[in-house]
């Protein structure tokens, strides 16, 4: 039953499986279309109370931005978890699946709206296809442990005619989930290095070595045994440190293991 049909979101519910269907019909073309059409959502899971939603981004090219992450999170993820109305498995996982669409950069945005900083509490599940997100909102998928030809392959498939390089990625997809977080650390890095590699460039040798030294859990007594220099110097290339990368909180200096692999 088609209970919303709006600019870009289509909204069905099947009340068999008590389950929302959310479907992108479009892709909205400002943050503010993109945020009405999630309210429009929530007021729907709140006026049914279904027990299960299911996201279909087929057709979403739209980029969250992080403002937009974190007013997601507040203002719809967080009402709908704190109510309780969503079902919980016994797996630990929240009855809410999304569903990749084409542009796998907008899917990666998307799942980090739930990510390790997200308030909601909710932890959804991410599937390659329809039909494995439905079986697994059933409790019914089953997935083969196969040994054989589950390797990740990636397939240079040339340039194409705007000169960008094409790549073809083959991988199971019971491993899809673990595949495109891996993609998304490597973007998340990848943005990281470019966007503070000056800063890390204004370092010394030796700064860089505590750097170094910090990021792999060294206390500053181990780090002056293996510089060879006393704790006071290292003190010193650790102020420094935090001053050349502009490092508030110990967190921040760890994001800088990606400059060492």
């Amino acid at each position: 039953m088609e209970v919303y049909n709006g600019p870009y979101l289509i909204i069905k519910y099947e009340h068999d499986n008590s389950r929302l269907i959310n479907t992108w019909k479009s892709s909205p073309t400002s943050d503010i279309a993109y945020r009405q059409e999630l309210i429009k959502h929530l007021y729907i899971v709140e006026e049914i109370k279904p027990a299960q939603v299911l996201w279909l981004l087929e057709k979403l090219t739209f980029k969250v931005d992080d403002a937009t992450k974190i007013w997601v999170d507040e203002n719809i993820s967080k009402p709908i978890f704190k109510a309780g109305i969503i079902a919980k498995r016994q797996d630990g996982f929240d009855q809410v699946a999304f569903v990749v669409g084409h542009d796998v950069l907008a899917y990666i945005e998307v799942m980090d709206i739930f990510n390790e900083h997200s308030t909601s509490g909710f932890k959804p599940k991410y599937f390659a296809t329809e039909i494995e997100a439905k079986s697994w909102l059933n409790e019914d998928l089953n997935i083969k442990d196969s040994k054989s030809g589950d390797e990740l392959t990636i397939i240079f498939k040339g340039i194409d005619d705007k000169g960008k390089a094409v790549f073809e990625f083959k991988e199971q997809a019971s491993n899809f989930a673990s595949t495109i977080n891996s993609i998304k650390t490597i973007i998340e890095q990848s943005h990281f290095i470019k966007n503070n590699v000056e800063k890390y460039s204004s370092l010394t040798p030796r700064e860089k070595e505590t750097l170094r030294f910090i990021v792999k859990g060294y206390t500053n007594e181990q780090i002056s045994e293996k510089m060879y220099v006393s704790h006071h110097t290292i003190r010193t290339h650790r102020n420094r440190v935090w001053q050349k990368l502009e490092i508030k909180h110990f967190r921040d200096c760890l994001k800088y293991e990606c400059f060492f692999n």
